[in-house]
């Protein structure tokens, strides 16, 4: 009997963190009507480059903060 999308969810939630985002991803990408071709070649690159190191990641609320402040004037 195929397992529920709750019961799927459920296990997943039982990985760690990394095991987690490494599903995540590959789900993410199994969606090809969603992710056009290149988009998916990109994200690839930009993954590949924060997990070498080469990538300087900043909190989605500074960067929104940011934002505001610089449009808000």
């Amino acid at each position: 009997m195929a397992m529920t999308k709750e019961q799927i969810l459920e296990q997943a939630m039982a990985l760690n963190p990394r095991q987690r985002e490494e599903l995540a991803e590959e789900l993410l990408l199994s969606v090809d009507e969603i992710l056009d071709p290149q988009w998916a070649a990109e994200i690839q690159k930009r993954i590949a480059q924060i997990d070498r190191g080469e990538a300087t990641l900043h909190p989605a609320d500074e960067v929104f903060d940011a934002i505001r402040a610089k449009y808000s004037k």
